[in-house]
């Protein structure tokens, strides 16, 4: 995992050269409606890209990370690892569109709630 990460990072196609790399909108002509129409699709191709390749780096550096957590346990992992996690879960979050998810009718809506904790000894009424 950490190779893969490496290897994405230092390639063209690693975020940071990504997000780096874009054509400058004189570059296409100006003051014509087709230079326009072509950076205005060129722009929206080259800001999706840079998002998905932010989003699978993200992902990959997630997975690498519960692995390390499943070796030494949850408990055991740095706060700042924990932290990453997060904001992860979260970057992605924000770029899910159940719309464009053909297994959405399968993605539960909100997010399954904690369990609650077991009662202390001496409170518990009558459960079965």
């Amino acid at each position: 995992m950490d190779a893969l990460l490496t290897d994405l990072t230092g390639s063209e196609g690693g975020p940071d050269r990504l997000t780096g790399n874009r054509l400058a909108q004189a570059v296409l002509g100006k003051s014509f409606g087709e230079a326009d129409a072509l950076y205005s699709a060129y722009d929206d191709v080259h800001t999706q890209l840079a998002t998905l390749s932010q989003l699978l780096f993200d992902q990959i550096e997630a997975l690498s990370t519960a692995i390390h957590a499943s070796r030494v346990g949850y408990a055991n992992i740095d706060h700042e690892a924990r932290e990453r996690m997060w904001a992860i879960q979260a970057r992605a979050k924000e770029h899910y569109n159940p719309e464009l998810d053909p297994h959405a009718k399968n993605v539960p809506s909100e997010p399954t709630p904690k369990p609650t904790p077991p009662p202390t000894p001496g409170s518990q009424k009558g459960s079965i």
